[in-house]
């Protein structure tokens, strides 16, 4: 194959290699991609330029390709400079850019025209080299190399003051602008087998490492930074002292904690520089210990220090000072200290009662124990707060659930530590012994990391007005025993309660002549009567026999766990003491009453049977009784049929 055809074929691919680069940065947006975005069409002009030079099919093509060639090489010198002052972080301002730009552009002007007066090449129309013509040789050419060397010697110089890990890619990139630079050098000066084919071909070589840098080590999205911007740039203070205390370097962050410029500090000795206000300084150099200083404006500084050892043969020793503004830390550690304090005191004051318990690992078991009680706590558990420190989180529920069953206190235990153990939020009620009567609390245990908070709140006088509530919602007002809803609460229960060989009774109670003394008498005489009544109810029957009035002068009574024959008996010795005469006052008054009785399970197994039938046992004694003047026992008295 024709090795024309090949070296035509690699240019051109590697040309628009370039411009795909070239593209792909400028989609990028930002300024410096856009900058180096253009080097890579430059670098793609001079790689065609060179091509049509090298191919020269006629002469038309020939000028073409040398007009296209210095347009480029005019400048791609700038736009190298730009970029590399850029990147070593010494951006040039828009003056002294716009000076340099003038002989690139005069350069450009004169290639386009060189036909008519060959100040860049001789020749004139004819495209054949015959000489370099003035402008190319006093201006031209010094003046683009000149920018070269510069942004050369900018990176290699650069290269020493970054941080290692960049030092390899800052040489890279170095040794490929040298190698450009000696191409273009080679082409303009004919060195070499073929000047025309000399620069395409190195670009071309080139194309692979101009590849890495950008999409590898990516040098325009990652601009290594020298360490004398870093240095400079710290906000804390740092001063740079030789063996002899005497400064030899500080940022601008001392300069404005000292007040004092760089250059006037410089070989000042430190202790002229910081004077007697801050021995901290001479300790922390003499111990190498860190120091924490109040400064004049009242800022908070953490001084540390760090030997300076330098590599080189001969090199200077001394201490690097850095400081470091604590101030909002301290405050912050002071605000936290006075919180914990203010917060302590009002636990330590507060009328509800606060433990906290700690989970800790023993013998790969996890426990849970106290760690901290307030006074309150101690008060309420009846111990001493002190004592409770270190003991199991189950000791501690036990004695707050002291008035409570041991069933009940066993259950609200294994269930206080179940879901403390899952990280739940326990919230329950519990009944403490206390010497005279018992004491509700409510406990609520919320989970904080490897904590939990209990906090006990005295609920005694809210439960009191519950049970108070309660009672008055159950309780019949006037006489003191149940009314209608809470004797068929309470009955209810009890009768589903009871196994199946259970047996008991219903008494049904009616006052016979109550409505009579009460409107002779008057209301207040009647409702003294009904609670003489219900008090005989009470005293009769036995403690674990529910009482209740549905209303009016009638009262029920369930007599559970009893016979047929001791029902009876019960019976009997109630309607005797009912029929005793009644002392109000001055009045001596008598009402018997009349009794229906249902046993269960032979009447009825349910309440509302039970009462059915009982209620119409009454009424069948009241109705025998009635007209009757001399009343015989038997005759108030009626078992359900």
């Amino acid at each position: 194959m024709n090795p024309d055809v090949i070296l035509t074929a690699l240019f051109l691919t590697s040309a628009s290699g370039y411009l795909l680069l070239g593209a792909r940065l400028w989609q990028l947006g930002d300024v410096g991609h856009r900058r180096v975005s253009v080097s890579f069409c430059l670098l793609s002009v001079l790689i065609v330029a060179g091509t049509a030079q090298f191919l020269a099919l006629n002469e038309t093509m020939l000028l073409a390709g040398r007009i296209a060639h210095f347009i480029a090489a005019a400048a791609l010198p700038f736009v190298a400079l730009v970029i590399f002052r850029h990147y070593i972080g010494r951006a040039l301002s828009p003056a002294p850019l716009a000076l340099l730009a003038i002989i690139p552009l005069l350069s450009i002007v004169v290639a386009l025209s060189n036909p008519w007066h060959g100040w860049l090449w001789q020749g004139g129309l004819n495209a054949t080299l015959q000489g370099w013509g003035p402008w190319f040789l006093y201006v031209h050419a010094p003046y683009s190399y000149l920018l070269l060397s510069t942004s050369l010697l900018s990176l290699v110089l650069h290269s020493k003051a970054v941080i290692p890990g960049s030092r390899s890619t800052v040489l890279l990139l170095a040794s490929v602008v040298f190698i450009v630079f000696a191409a273009l050098i080679s082409h303009d000066f004919g060195v070499g087998v073929a000047a025309s084919v000399t620069l395409p071909a190195a670009l071309a070589i080139l194309l692979p490492a101009f590849a890495w840098l950008v999409f590898q080590a990516q040098v325009v999205e990652f601009v290594p930074l020298a360490y004398e911007t870093v240095f400079q740039n710290m906000h804390d203070p740092v001063v740079v002292v030789d063996e002899r205390q005497r400064v030899i370097g500080l940022n601008r962050g001392a300069e404005r904690l000292l007040k004092v410029s760089e250059t006037d500090a410089l070989r000042v000795s430190l202790r002229s520089l910081f004077g007697t206000e801050m021995p901290e300084v001479y300790d922390a150099l003499q111990t190498g210990l860190p120091q924490k200083m109040l400064t004049s404006t009242g800022r908070f500084l953490h001084l540390q220090t760090s030997p300076l050892h330098d590599r080189r043969k001969g090199g200077r020793t001394g201490q690097v000072l850095m400081f470091r503004d604590v101030s909002d830390v301290e405050k912050a550690q002071q605000d936290v200290r006075s919180s914990e304090k203010l917060l302590r005191t009002l636990i330590d004051h507060s009328v509800n009662g606060v433990v906290r318990l700690r989970w800790s690992t023993e013998s790969g078991c996890r426990r849970l124990h106290c760690v901290f009680a307030n006074g309150a706590a101690g008060r309420f558990l009846q111990v001493n707060p002190v004592t409770m420190l270190n003991r199991p989180a189950s000791e501690i529920i036990q004695l707050a659930c002291s008035g409570m069953s041991a069933d009940d206190a066993r259950t609200t235990v294994d269930k206080f530590l179940s879901d403390t153990a899952q990280g739940e939020v326990v919230d329950f009620e519990t009944c403490v012994k206390c010497r005279t009567d018992g004491k509700w609390l409510r406990v609520i245990a919320e989970p904080v990391g490897d904590n939990v908070a209990v906090t006990f709140v005295d609920v005694t006088d809210r439960k009191a007005k519950e049970l108070q509530m309660e009672s008055i919602a159950w309780s019949d007002p006037l006489t003191g025993v149940l009314n209608r809803r809470g004797f068929e609460r309470d009955a209810a229960q009890r009768l589903s309660l009871s196994d199946d060989l259970a047996s008991g009774a219903l008494l049904f109670v009616d006052l016979n002549d109550f409505k009579k003394i009460n409107d002779r008498c008057g209301h207040e005489v009647g409702d003294l009567l009904l609670t003489i009544a219900a008090d005989r109810l009470r005293k009769t029957l036995r403690s674990c026999d529910i009482i209740g009035r549905p209303g009016g002068d009638e009262f029920v009574a369930l007599v559970p766990d009893v016979t047929a024959e001791l029902a009876d008996t019960l019976a009997a010795s109630l309607s005797q003491t009912l029929e005793q005469p009644y002392r109000i006052g001055d009045a001596r008054l008598h009402c018997s009453a009349s009794i229906g009785m249902a046993l269960y399970p032979q009447h009825a197994n349910t309440l509302t049977g039970l009462m059915r039938a009982a209620d119409q046992a009454m009424y069948r004694a009241k109705e025998r009784s009635r007209g009757v003047t001399e009343l015989h026992r038997s005759n108030l008295l009626e078992k359900a049929g």
